[in-house]
């Protein structure tokens, strides 16, 4: 049984970027379109060199190989170092896009908002050529930074970060975003690129300070090439939370968990992993709920006393039958959707209206659902009929809409954008659960 002391650490010697690219194209299913994302910075550009490099050698013929390259439009140059990768792209006979971040940027957050915006421009291009899966430069290097900052910000035993990113993340539900280089050096990719006469574009914020990962990386200067490997304990505890789920979970009218009582009597770490993906699905969260709310309610649930608590817009009821999940009842919004249009409801559903009429989307006045067991409680019961999506036409108060004039999709909102491969099977456990399709397989 895996508990939250385990510790299956291992220790990562990084590999030479070319072999890396070889191990990455020897392990996917093909036939593959592979689209890599280059800035022009010496990770990305080594990245498609020694792509193209291995493809080249092996001759093969069912992997292909194009590129693109995001102008965020932020500094001065940053046209020029997109022209620069085409041109290098063209040199190599690989089809090249330019894709720029138009409009206004936000005073305040801009790196999160340029990751998000990057991430949207390169889906676009995969989506319109067809990719099997998008290769981008992280490195050894940017491995070792992310577990500096997360180390930094939680000494707990239990902190999660610590397994630092996954080689692999599906991006918007459709794109397999990897990572073959998280096993190589920068100094080694560079060495790489100087071996072979190629040059870079250095971007200025690298040296930023004003960046917690730069400032990160000069606290650590010292080159490490030995990298402490803990993602086993992540995926290990998300597969156990999955497989908790299915034995201990059922799901009503996608807005309610009920979960068996003896399922609270498993190992902690599991049963505190899986609470807390479960309410961050059932409450519309997109991130995993904070460590010290985690806490209270594993506190609360520790007592076995009947009672109730609310911990990031979810409520934890529990009585002596089961423990009920659902989402609080506080600030459920009212939405109107036009004819044809599809728009999300608090963070939990899809909504797309396929009437030619406006619909009112709320939950606060829910008729009494009929669709739960007589078992449920009835205070449960009050609770999930007020945040139970409802549709009624604009205009005509109390008038529903008609069966096949609209569709309600649940949403998992923590996985929907980006799904670490650490937490795959537990999200697809969860999808199944609510009714929703599987996330699909990663390609290698």
């Amino acid at each position: 049984m895996l508990t939250g002391d385990g510790d299956l650490s291992f220790s990562v010697e990084p590999i030479a970027p070319l072999e890396a690219a070889r191990l990455f194209i020897d392990k996917i299913s093909k036939p593959a379109r592979i689209l890599v994302a280059v800035s022009g910075g010496s990770d990305s550009t080594g990245l498609l060199i020694a792509l193209h490099r291995v493809l080249t050698d092996t001759g093969s013929r069912d992997i292909s190989l194009q590129a693109v390259t995001i102008d965020h439009a932020l500094r001065g140059g940053s046209a020029d170092e997109a022209r620069g990768v085409a041109e290098l792209c063209a040199r190599h006979g690989i089809v090249h896009h330019i894709r720029r971040w138009d409009g206004d940027k936000p005073a305040t957050g801009i790196s999160a908002a340029a990751r998000l915006a990057r991430y949207a421009l390169i889906g676009e291009v995969a989506a319109e050529i067809g990719a099997d899966v998008i290769a981008i430069g992280h490195t050894h290097g940017d491995q070792r930074e992310t577990i500096a900052m997360r180390s930094a910000r939680s000494q707990r035993h239990d902190n999660l970060g610590l397994a630092g990113m996954a080689d692999a993340v599906l991006y918007a539900g459709r794109h397999w975003i990897v990572r073959p280089f998280l096993v190589s050096t920068r100094q080694d990719i560079r060495d790489f690129l100087r071996e072979k006469g190629q040059s870079w574009f250095d971007d200025p914020t690298n040296n930023d300070a004003k960046y917690e990962r730069v400032r990160v990386r000069i606290r650590h200067s010292e080159p490490q090439r030995t990298l402490i490997d803990q993602s086993i304990n992540r995926s290990m505890l998300s597969a156990a939370a999955a497989h908790w789920i299915e034995k201990q979970a059922e799901s009503h009218l996608d807005c309610l968990i009920k979960i068996k009582p003896a399922g609270l009597q498993s190992d902690t770490a599991i049963v505190r992993y899986a609470l807390s993906a479960l309410a961050s699905v059932i409450g519309g969260r997109r991130f995993a709920m904070a460590a010290d709310s985690m806490d209270r309610v594993m506190a609360f649930l520790s007592k076995g006393e009947p009672g109730r608590i609310t911990a990031s817009r979810a409520v934890f009821e529990l009585r002596k039958d089961a423990l009920y999940l659902m989402r609080e009842t506080r600030d459920i919004p009212s939405l109107a959707v036009a004819a044809g249009a599809t728009a999300l409801w608090d963070e939990r559903f899809e909504i797309t209206n396929r009437s030619t009429r406006t619909l009112l989307i709320g939950g606060k006045h829910a008729r009494m659902a009929v669709d739960l067991p007589a078992s449920i409680p009835k205070s449960v019961a009050k609770r999930v009929m007020q945040i139970t999506p409802t549709i009624e036409v604009e205009g005509n108060e109390g008038s529903a809409a008609e069966a096949g004039e609209v569709d309600i999709r649940p949403l998992l909102v923590p996985y929907d954008l980006f799904l670490p491969r650490f937490d795959l099977e537990l999200a697809n456990v969860i999808a199944r659960l609510i009714g929703r399709s599987a996330y699909p397989q990663p390609p290698v």
